[in-house]
């Protein structure tokens, strides 16, 4: 390694803010000890720095095969050791789904939960999970994810939209404005940005594949303009463990979703995401368009689509 590598940095940086949320952790490691049974063989899938695949160890995990395609894992391979996992644990740094093993799992646990829930690749990886690596009893950590929503106010967040309505040096700049608008933007909402109760717009179990849709009318709190949709998730672990970024947001290691329109609207719009973003890039491969959605100006009706491309632009995501 370099004397500066930003690679390594980068890494450093993005697995040390996971390591270091305690609810996160802590939660992790709580479903775990309470699904892993002595004996178990154990697969998990974005195995980062390892520490899931020790905790699988400590509950009495006979066997712990931990997948991870970045170089990570050699990290993680010195961490196992210092800790005394290394004849139990199986680092394998490769794509999970070009993974072979030589046994079932009784347990799978995949942590590639993304700020929305499904945009790092979780659907994909649990479904080539479950026709590869178990049975009909293995039991899945996360057991389903949600997708909740609310329309939101936040003018200051939508800003980097709004400005490419503006000149620049008196260049029209205004074609930006779209392109800004068609991405999904990261974003820590206060719970009174919330301008409806919010619904579930999506859910997903351990096998699901796409194409996933949803819809929800929402019925607005107040009479206020509308800057988007503000997404985020809802992980059952097990059926006593679940963790949330929900406003306000406990979980500092994962932010929310801004699903900003071209515009601001007082009325409602309709929305399609056609496609998942990386955590850590600029956001793309998002379409919205938007409508009223009903007669009456207190609902707002928005819709989430993920549609049959999106299988194969997450197994590019996979941590």
């Amino acid at each position: 390694m370099s004397a500066y590598d930003d690679t390594a940095i980068g890494s450093f940086d993005f697995h040390h803010s996971m390591l270091a949320d305690a609810v996160r952790t802590e939660s992790f490691f709580r479903a775990i000890v309470a699904t892993v049974q002595p004996g178990d063989v154990v697969v998990d899938i974005g195995c980062g720095t390892g520490v899931l695949s020790m905790f699988a160890s400590m509950a009495g995990a006979r066997r712990v095969y931990a997948i991870e395609r970045e170089p990570i894992i050699e990290i993680a391979r010195d961490i196992g050791a210092v800790n005394g996992f290394d004849d139990r644990i199986e680092f394998i740094q490769a794509d999970s789904t070009d993974v072979e093993i030589p046994e079932r799992a009784d347990v799978i646990v995949s942590e590639t939960i993304g700020n929305i829930g499904f945009d790092e690749g979780w659907m994909a990886w649990m479904a080539d999970a479950r026709d590869r690596f178990a049975t009909e009893r293995t039991r899945f950590i996360p057991q389903a994810i949600e997708v909740h929503a609310s329309p939101v106010h936040v003018p200051r967040e939508v800003d980097v939209v709004r400005r490419w309505s503006e000149p620049l040096l008196n260049l029209d700049f205004h074609p930006l404005r779209r392109l800004a608008a068609n991405n999904v933007m990261w974003a820590d909402f206060n719970p009174v940005a919330l301008l409806a109760e919010p619904q579930v717009m999506l859910a997903a179990a351990p096998g699901d594949r796409g194409p996933i849709h949803g819809e929800a009318t929402f019925r607005s709190r107040r009479v206020d303009t509308v800057h988007g949709i503000g997404a985020w998730f809802h992980a059952r672990l097990t059926d006593d463990v679940a963790i949330s970024n929900a406003p306000p947001n406990g979980v500092p290691s994962w932010e929310q979703g801004l699903f900003p329109p071209d515009g601001p609207h007082r009325g409602g719009y309709r929305f399609a995401h056609r496609g998942p973003p990386r955590r850590g890039e600029r956001r793309r491969r998002l379409g919205m368009g938007c409508r009223r959605a009903t007669d009456d100006h207190d609902e707002r009706t928005a819709r989430l689509d993920i549609g049959p491309r999106v299988r194969e632009r997450m197994t590019t995501c996979h941590r």
